[in-house]
């Protein structure tokens, strides 16, 4: 591996009497003004001049001290930083971490407080710290951290504080109309630049939302304790999440920044990572959604010994590396969502033969991917975590999906307070120890702690497949080209593409699934999963062996990322090339509007010849009428190549498959 590190330190513009400091981007076109006027600290952000971030007040209030006034400058600490490292797994092998770094330290009283800025060629972060010092038991109440745009900026969110927890449609509105929001969040500013709003590293402490503070300003809204205005519950030394502004000038670009990785600690250099793997999987589950196989035992119960070994003939005659198997052991019977106590997680239906059944899949080449729903009930699980995850390895099961179904975790704590990031922090490490993948619905957002935890594949977090089951209204077209600029921007999604029956007539003939076969194939190029889910019944991918083609050849694993010609809310289309081999993949996707993109093909190895392999909708397609109509066609392309048309129908999209020649 190449890696090279620098340290050393950068000069900065300071006024003696104003304390204003300058902080740039390695490529000097970020621009970060830190200023510490009368006791308080300031900041904004340019990006090549134009303003990104106008003034905006930091700082954090404590049950009895409020650290956002009168604080003292006490010094600045200053470097810079430079490294390439690869990653176990991802959609980028190597990454480069080449940041400017600032230190603002600060104190009150006895008590104090660093403001620690980065700034990357591809956005901004800072975060809080409170050092080693005599400060135990303290309680942050609020955090005065501000984000201040222009009142005429557009906003793409969700909203925060709901029991739905993150799987909503997205809204474009004026930045003045919103309320609270999760994050990520994305706002497409007057100037013309992209801007995309999170956190990262968020451990032992709670989430950000964000809350509209009037005339274009945002404020951090931290989720608190049950009961209490409380937010986060620490001693020092202590650390908040990173909070981090990524920004483009193309919005396509906004799918190769790496800053929410960069500010990830390393994976432990001695540990074993070998068992975390990418793949696909095949599941008990949409059966399920559709009504056909129930969770709970009876005439219809979809885990049973006969179903599995069905699911692991289908993985194991395409390829695949898993079977899912949801609904498998006790507590699903009757109520379960109000009865999560009820949980075993190591004792299966007598129907469903796991000594037989892991045997046979191992002897197929395939692994049983556990299911582990809690109903929101942490403290029941985390009394079985040892026996589930000894369970798991007793059994050969790889990788287990994570449930948290519920609007409150425990009946009070939100999935998002502190409470909850502790304890999914608690799974996570669960598996890291036991050598388990986790894959986890209904969870706490993703903020690039997959770099430290690369058994952290993926997670839901985001309204997803299942909702064109059964949802009032299902998702919509455009959905799908608005989450790789939002919720993907977090990390991995589990978003469960492959439906090759969109209308389910004989199931649920008043639900749908709002795009073409095309697009559910592009949708595992557009939105990026270590381990991508072929959601659908294997006779309907039985029925399509078309799709299946490219379903088998697609990789998981990538070795770069290029983001294409994209517009949020419109259309998608992004390059990805294969971890193992020369070969790359397109998806493009688009809305309720049909349109041809033109894409350059200076992505490819320039003067390469390359033979293509495309899926795209048929000529009167459409995702409402005729959306199983989709044709193929090869050609040859040389690298470098410009003018390539993508032709895609109303709601539908096209997969495209660059063989190396």
């Amino acid at each position: 591996m190449f890696t090279k590190t620098i340290i050393f330190l950068i000069l900065l513009t300071s006024s003696l009497f104003a304390k204003e400091f300058t902080l740039t981007s390695p490529d000097k076109s970020i621009k970060v003004v830190v200023e510490f006027t009368n006791g308080k600290v300031f900041y904004k952000v340019n990006k090549d001049r134009s303003p990104i971030i106008r003034k905006s007040q930091l700082g954090n209030i404590l049950t009895r001290l409020d650290l956002s006034k009168d604080l003292e400058f006490v010094g600045v600490e200053t470097s810079n930083y430079d490294q390439v490292w690869e990653q176990v797994w991802g959609e980028m092998r190597y990454i480069r971490d080449n940041h400017n770094r600032l230190v603002l330290k600060l104190k009150k009283f006895s008590v104090q407080m660093n403001i620690e800025f980065k700034a990357f060629n591809d956005g901004v972060a800072f975060r809080y710290d409170f050092p080693t010092q005599n400060l135990t038991n303290f309680e942050i109440i609020d955090e005065v951290s501000e984000f201040n745009f222009h009142r005429d900026d557009k906003i793409w969110w969700i909203p925060a504080f709901q029991g739905n927890r993150y799987e909503y449609l997205y809204t474009k509105s004026n930045i003045t109309d919103i309320n609270v929001i999760h994050t990520p969040t994305t706002i497409e500013k007057a100037n013309g630049y992209t801007v995309a709003l999170h956190e990262a590293r968020l451990l032992d402490y709670t989430s950000m939302a964000l809350k509209n503070w009037g005339n274009g300003k945002l404020k951090a809204d931290l989720y608190p304790w049950a009961n209490t205005n409380v937010r986060v519950r620490g001693s020092a030394p202590l650390v908040s999440p990173w909070r981090t502004i990524q920004i483009a000038v193309n919005q396509g670009k906004l799918v190769e920044s790496t800053m929410i990785l960069n500010l990830n600690d390393p994976v432990d250099p001695n540990l074993d990572t070998s068992f975390a793997s990418t793949g696909k999987y095949v599941g008990i589950w949409w059966g399920m959604h559709l009504g056909l196989y129930t969770w709970g035992s009876g005439d219809r119960h979809g885990a049973t010994t006969e179903n599995t070994k069905k699911y692991i003939d289908f993985a194991a005659d395409n390829g695949l590396d898993g079977v899912l198997v949801e609904g498998w052991n006790y507590g699903w019977d009757g109520n379960w969502e109000a009865n999560g106590d009820i949980f075993i997680f190591d004792q299966p239906y007598t129907d469903w033969d796991i000594e037989y059944l892991s045997e046979y899949a191992k002897s197929k080449g395939v692994t049983i991917i556990g299911h582990h729903e809690t109903a929101a009930k942490t403290g029941n699980y985390e009394y079985q975590m040892d026996n589930a995850y000894a369970f798991m390895n007793k059994y050969g099961i790889k990788a287990v999906k994570t449930g948290y179904v519920g609007q409150r975790l425990d009946w009070g704590e939100w999935h998002h307070g502190q409470f909850g990031v502790n304890h999914y922090a608690k799974a996570m490490k669960k598996g890291l120890e036991t050598k388990v993948m986790m894959v986890v619905h209904e969870p706490i957002k993703q903020t690039g702690l997959r770099r430290t935890y690369p058994n952290l594949m993926s997670a839901e977090g985001v309204r997803g497949q299942e909702y064109n089951a059964w949802g009032r209204p299902g998702n919509t077209p455009e959905h799908t080209t608005i989450v790789p600029f939002t919720r993907s921007l977090a990390g991995p999604v589990d978003f469960t593409p492959g439906a090759m029956d969109t209308k389910f007539n004989d199931w649920r003939p008043d639900s749908r699934v709002p795009t073409t076969i095309a697009k559910q194939l592009a949708l595992y190029v557009v939105i990026y999963s270590p381990w991508q889910m072929l959601c659908d019944l294997p006779e309907n991918y039985e029925a399509r062996p078309d799709a299946m083609e490219f379903l088998k050849a697609v990789p998981t694993n990538w070795e770069k990322t290029v983001g294409l010609n994209s517009k949020i809310g419109d259309y998608s289309v992004i390059a990805r090339k294969d971890w193992d081999s020369d070969n790359w993949y397109v998806g493009g996707i688009t809305d309720e509007q049909g349109r041809t993109i033109t894409i350059d093909l200076n992505f490819l190895e320039k003067g390469r010849k390359y033979q293509v392999k495309g899926y795209q909708d048929a000529r009167g397609a459409s995702w409402n009428v005729n959306p199983h109509a989709m044709e193929t066609y090869t050609t040859e392309v040389i690298g470098g190549d410009t003018a390539f048309d993508l032709h895609m129908a109303p709601g539908g999209g096209v997969a495209l498959e660059f063989k190396a020649l």
